[in-house]
C-alpha cells in the first residue's frame, strides 16, 4: 500500500502528460477561457433553438399536450446538445490548425456524455434506471479520457465462458445489461401508449381488449429482448447451456406462476370473465375491476381489493352473476299464515318489488306458490336486477321490509309455529264384586 502511495505523484504526471500534453502555458488558458465562452454561449443558443422549435411545431403537432411534453425534452437536451456540437467544431478547428486541443477534446468528450445522458434519461423516467445509466456513461467516458477505454474493454473481453464463437464474456454480459436497462423503459412507455389507445377504442371490446395488451405486451418485450442481445452480438446457441436450469426453475419454483399465466389466457379465450362481471370465489364477492397477466382485481362493496389468482379461477367454483346477461334474477322467500288470502298476498308481494328503482319492470318481478308448509303457506318472489355490482343483499332488505310493512297495512299474517297435541280418551274399568274378593278388569 506504501509502495503504492509512493508511485501516486507518478500517475497523476503522467495523467497531467495524457491531458495537457506537457502544455502548461498559454495553451491550456486559451483552451479553458474557449471552453468557458462556449459553455456560455451554449446556454444562449440552447434557448434560441428551444424556442425555434415551439414556434415551428404547433403547425405540425396541434395536440397541447404533446407540445408541453416535447418542451420538458427540449428543456433538458438543448443545451448539452449546443455545447457538444461548439465544444466539437472548436476541437476540429484547433487540430486542423495544430494548435492545443486535448483539453477541448476531453470537453468535448463530457459534453457529449452529457447531452447522451439528458437524452436517454428524459424518455426513461425512473430514478433507478436514470442513475444506473449515468454512472455507465461517466465511466465509460472517463476511461475513454483516460486512454484505457480499449484496453479495458479486451480485458473484459477476454474473462468469459466457452471457446471461439461460442464464449460468453463478460464485456458480452454488460452490453446487453446496459441495452435493456435502455431499451426495456422505451418498451415499457411505449406499451402504455399503445394501451391507451387500444382503450380508447370503441369498437372493441373490455374482453378483446384486455387479451390484445396482454399479447402486445408479450411481444414487445419478447422482441425488445431479441433485439438487444443480437445488436451486441449475443449467440443464441448459449441459450442451450440454461435451457436444463430454465426447466427445472419452471418445474418447481415457477410452476405457480406460470400456470397463473396459462389460466389468465385461458380466461380470455373461453370469455367466461369479463371486466365489469359480478362474481363470487372462495367467499369474495365483487365485480371485476381488471384482469391482469397473473391475478384479477375483484372489488368488494367496502371497497376492498381482492388479487385473486387466475388459477384459483380456473380450478375453483365461481358464481359469475352476470355471465349470461347484465340482468341477475333474486328469489325472496315469504311465508303467510293459513288465514291469509293467498291472492291478495301474491299481489301485495308483486307490489313492493315494483316500488323499488333497482327492480327491472321487464321482465316483471313475480309471485309463486311455492307449497303447503307445516305453519305457514310458502310463496316466493322472483324479480330481476341489472345492476349486482350495487349489491344483492341490500336489495333483498329493502323489499323484504316493504313486504313486512305492506302485509300488515292490508291485515296479512305472518305465521306462528303451530302444533297440534291429540290426547287419547281414558280406558274404561269395570269392576265385578265376587264374593269377598273384587277383581279389576280393564278393557
Amino acid at each position: 500500500m506504501l509502495a503504492g502511495l509512493q508511485d501516486l505523484p507518478t500517475m497523476l504526471q503522467g495523467l497531467s502528460k495524457k491531458i495537457l500534453a506537457g502544455d502548461y502555458g498559454l495553451g491550456v488558458l486559451l483552451q479553458a477561457a474557449t471552453i468557458i465562452i462556449i459553455m456560455l454561449a451554449a446556454k444562449i443558443l440552447g434557448g434560441w433553438l428551444r424556442r425555434s422549435l415551439l414556434r415551428f411545431l404547433p403547425g405540425l403537432i396541434p395536440n397541447e399536450a404533446y407540445l408541453s411534453l416535447i418542451d420538458d425534452k427540449l428543456a433538458k437536451i438543448a443545451n448539452p446538445f449546443m455545447a457538444a456540437v461548439l465544444l466539437w467544431i472548436a476541437f476540429l478547428f484547433a487540430q486542423q490548425n495544430q494548435w492545443g486541443h486535448n483539453l477541448l477534446g476531453i470537453a468535448m468528450k463530457l459534453a457529449w456524455a452529457w447531452m447522451l445522458i439528458r437524452l436517454i434519461t428524459s424518455f426513461l423516467g425512473g430514478k433507478v434506471w436514470d442513475k444506473i445509466l449515468a454512472i455507465s456513461i461517466w465511466t465509460v467516458a472517463a476511461l475513454d479520457i483516460l486512454g484505457v477505454l480499449r484496453p479495458t474493454i479486451a480485458f473484459l473481453d477476454q474473462i468469459g465462458l466457452g471457446t471461439g464463437g461460442n464464449r460468453l464474456s463478460i464485456w458480452v454480459i454488460l452490453k446487453a445489461a446496459i441495452m435493456l436497462a435502455i431499451i426495456i423503459p422505451l418498451a415499457g412507455k411505449l406499451c402504455k401508449f399503445l394501451q391507451a389507445k387500444i382503450e380508447k377504442a370503441p369498437n372493441l371490446t373490455p374482453k378483446l381488449q384486455v387479451l390484445m395488451i396482454k399479447l402486445l405486451k408479450a411481444a414487445l418485450y419478447t422482441a425488445t429482448i431479441l433485439i438487444a442481445l443480437d445488436s451486441v452480438g449475443f449467440n443464441f446457441q448459449l441459450l442451450a447451456l440454461f435451457s436444463g436450469a430454465v426447466g427445472l426453475g419452471v418445474g418447481f419454483g415457477l410452476q405457480k406462476v406460470v400456470s397463473n399465466l396459462v389460466s389468465g389466457v385461458i380466461i380470455l379465450a373461453d370469455n367466461s370473465i369479463r371486466p365489469g362481471d359480478v362474481i363470487e370465489v372462495g367467499g369474495v364477492y365483487g365485480w371485476i375491476e381488471s384482469l391482469h397477466a397473473r391475478f384479477v382485481s375483484v372489488v368488494t362493496r367496502d371497497g376492498t381489493s381482492f388479487l385473486i389468482p387466475n388459477d384459483d379461477l380456473i380450478s375453483n367454483k365461481v358464481i359469475n352473476w352476470s355471465f349470461s346477461g347484465r340482468g341477475t334474477r333474486l328469489k325472496i322467500s315469504v311465508g303467510i299464515s293459513y288465514s291469509s288470502d293467498v291472492h291478495r298476498a301474491m299481489e301485495l308481494m308483486v307490489a313492493a318489488a315494483a316500488e323499488s328503482p333497482r327492480v327491472l319492470k321487464e321482465p316483471a318481478p313475480v309471485a309463486r306458490l311455492i307449497g303447503f308448509g307445516d305453519s305457514s303457506i310458502d310463496l316466493e318472489l322472483r324479480l330481476w336486477i341489472r345492476d349486482p355490482q350495487k349489491g344483492v343483499v341490500n336489495i333483498k332488505s329493502e323489499i323484504q321490509l316493504r313486504i313486512w310493512e305492506i302485509f300488515h297495512e292490508h291485515g296479512v299474517e305472518f305465521p306462528f309455529p303451530q302444533r297440534d297435541l291429540a290426547l287419547k280418551p281414558s280406558s274404561e274399568i269395570t269392576v265385578r264384586l265376587q264374593g269377598d274378593q273384587t277383581l279389576g278388569e280393564r278393557s
